[in-house]
């Protein structure tokens, strides 16, 4: 038996058109602030900031962005 999660389809538009993890300035984007206040909630540990593959690229979860959104709306 399958486990199936509901997902708003709101987030889940989000998820379709930029992926899971997204940098900072297109986070900025979708939540209607700069790249820069991204940065800033990051660095306070408002929003979870990952380090992806080798590389060690900084991106944020777009789920974790959509939360934002909305606790603060």
């Amino acid at each position: 038996m399958a486990i199936t999660k509901k997902v708003d389809p709101e987030l889940q538009a989000l998820l379709d058109e930029h992926g899971t993890y997204i940098p900072r300035s297109v986070a900025g984007k979708i939540a209607g602030c700069s790249a820069k206040t991204m940065c800033r909630l990051t660095t306070s540990g408002e929003l979870p900031l990952y380090a992806i593959g080798r590389t060690r690229t900084l991106r944020v979860k777009t789920a974790d962005v959509y939360r934002l959104i909305h606790r603060v709306a």
